[in-house]
């Protein structure tokens, strides 16, 4: 299904990712599951615009040239499978240092090629722990790509070790800054694109070929431009998957929409109160995919 790192090139990995807050995984992904994978999310896509169920978890967003999946984990046996996979998350957990390693959620993203020429909707740059109900830094996201991602098909793009610089937490796109002015612990992000033609700041930006994947810290700033390629042979299409280590805690915001208080990025359906502020994620909506000592059980046994 994926990849077999040894532990030298999983050292090597966890180097470049520990110095930049992100890295790149080669041909992760076998081509027999990203065919299958690909294969449920364009069946999912097709039923965007069905009702959804009540009590499901699947849940999508669109703009102009761009579509967002959430959830399929919780709906697909195809997604289920791949995505809870140990030998997956055991990569993840050796590069971001973590003994064990619970699955959160998916989220797909859709760029499609432009018709007629144009540019489709991008992805702002942000960080992702800003918009997260648990905290920590073994919260990494990975990003797998399932067509082609580069210059013309949305590309992902990173502030080159911006995880140890960030000064807090800057507001996510759409996070409305109080009308009077005051202070609501959410810092404006700066002009990146202009930071980094002024040589600021450094880019880190990878050419992806279907079954390519990236790991990135969740403090990581990150964005995607709009998609140029031509049609359905142009898309972008990636899922990503979020985890939680050893570090990770309930630890819920609220961000100010414009509406009132809305505590961001809850599973819809689910019912984060069990878990206490403060507390370690546990139970069926955190399944734990990979621990250490699952690793030294097999080793035992072989």
């Amino acid at each position: 299904m994926v990849k077999k790192y040894t532990d030298a090139e999983i050292a090597d990995l966890r180097a470049y990712y520990e110095e930049h807050g992100v890295v790149k995984l080669t041909g992760f992904i076998e081509p027999e599951w990203v065919d299958k994978v690909l294969g449920a999310i364009d069946d999912a896509a097709a039923r965007s615009d069905e009702p959804i169920p009540a009590g499901a978890g699947l849940s999508f967003g669109k703009a102009d040239g761009r579509m967002t999946i959430r959830h399929q984990w919780r709906e697909n046996p195809t997604i289920r499978e791949f995505l809870l996979n140990p030998e997956m998350a055991r990569v993840v957990a050796k590069i971001v240092g973590s003994k064990t390693l619970r699955f959160w959620f998916d989220l797909t993203f859709m760029h499609d090629g432009a018709p007629d020429g144009g540019k489709g909707a991008g992805t702002d740059w942000h960080h992702d722990i800003a918009a997260f109900a648990f905290k920590g830094e073994q919260l990494p996201s990975l990003w797998m790509a399932m067509t082609q991602a580069n210059a013309e098909r949305s590309r992902l793009m990173f502030v080159d070790g911006s995880n140890k610089s960030v000064p807090g937490y800057y507001r996510t796109p759409g996070h409305i800054p109080p009308a009077d002015g005051s202070d609501d612990g959410y810092l404006t992000i700066p002009d990146i694109d202009a930071e980094a033609a002024a040589g600021n700041l450094s880019i880190i930006t990878w050419d992806c070929e279907p079954g390519d994947a990236i790991i990135l810290h969740p403090y990581v700033v990150h964005g995607a431009s709009g998609n140029t390629g031509k049609g359905f042979a142009g898309r972008r299409v990636a899922i990503t998957t979020r985890w939680f280590g050893d570090d990770v805690r309930y630890l819920p915001t609220h961000i100010p929409t414009g509406n009132g208080l809305s505590v961001p990025r809850q599973v819809p359906g689910v019912d984060y109160n069990p878990v206490k502020v403060g507390g370690r994620p546990d139970g069926e909506y955190f399944p734990l995919v990979w621990t250490e000592d699952m690793e030294k059980s097999v080793l035992a046994a072989e």
